[in-house]
């Protein structure tokens, strides 16, 4: 299996690493080559979607599925759809490919949120629901998304920012959360499992209220602890029942027994 992996950024490289280990073929890129990467061990170069040249472009014809695991970049919403469509001028007719995309699309209120309510294409309200529309319009069976909740793993721990702020959050709100481990083997899992044309939510399947769980990590990690108010509770729930009807079973499915590394 040879996969390529546009961003071998916080989430792209450890699965580059594993997609490696697992003996499939690793092409990745970086935006530039500022990253150093010489002691891995897997073909990596340099590819900015925005260049209209890219002197290894080949580099992807064979791949068999190309990952999409960089972020919007700027402010302009659509940019980023057209820096994801131009990566498909890169791949064979025959190459399926993943889009990290975002719980983010989904709208912020009370509801349990599931792709079949909102499947790919269905929601343009910020970068990552236009480039959904954009690529599954030119892509159509040959495309899955997988919507991923907030990130949390080694050295990205949401609460040390909120720590930093000055602002004050919510405490009565849910939080919709997957860790790295798991974004990583729902990926993998997808391609092993030959899920295309799919729309999938990876989020864990507990939701804790912001407030204690914040406090808790933050305690973990030794700092300090963000102010919350009481005042609005917000029971929005991205449900993860559609991949675990596909099958995955979450390493870590209560983030209360996410690992501080």
């Amino acid at each position: 299996m040879k996969i390529g992996i546009i961003g071998l950024g916080w989430l792209g490289l450890p699965l580059a690493k594993s997609l490696l280990s697992k003996g499939c073929q690793v092409t990745g890129t970086t935006r530039s080559r500022s990253v150093n990467l010489a002691h891995e061990r897997f073909l990596h170069v340099t590819f900015d979607p925005r260049q209209k040249h890219f002197a290894d472009s080949s580099c992807f014809n064979d791949s068999n599925v190309l990952v999409l695991a960089f972020a919007p970049a700027g402010t302009n919403e659509k940019v980023y759809a057209k820096d994801c469509i131009r990566t498909t001028d890169l791949i064979a007719p025959s190459c399926k490919v993943i889009l990290l995309s975002s719980s983010g699309v989904y709208p912020k209120r009370d509801g349990i949120f599931k792709e079949e309510d909102y499947p790919a294409g269905f929601i343009k309200n910020n970068a990552a629901g236009y480039a959904e529309l954009a690529l599954s319009s030119v892509l159509r069976e040959r495309l899955t998304v997988i919507r991923l909740a907030g990130l949390v793993g080694p050295n990205r721990y949401p609460v040390t920012a909120m720590s930093k702020s000055g602002k004050s959050y919510q405490s009565q709100e849910r939080v919709n959360l997957i860790h790295q481990e798991d974004a990583i083997g729902l990926i993998e899992f997808v391609i092993e499992h030959k899920l295309w044309n799919q729309t999938i939510n990876g989020c864990s399947t507990k939701h804790p209220l912001r407030g204690p769980f914040y406090t808790e990590m933050a305690r973990k990690l030794g700092i300090e602890a963000p102010p919350f108010e009481h005042k609005n509770r917000l029971e929005r729930i991205i449900s993860n029942k559609h991949s675990l009807d596909l099958g995955y079973k979450y390493l870590y499915p209560d983030p209360a027994a996410y690992p501080i590394a």
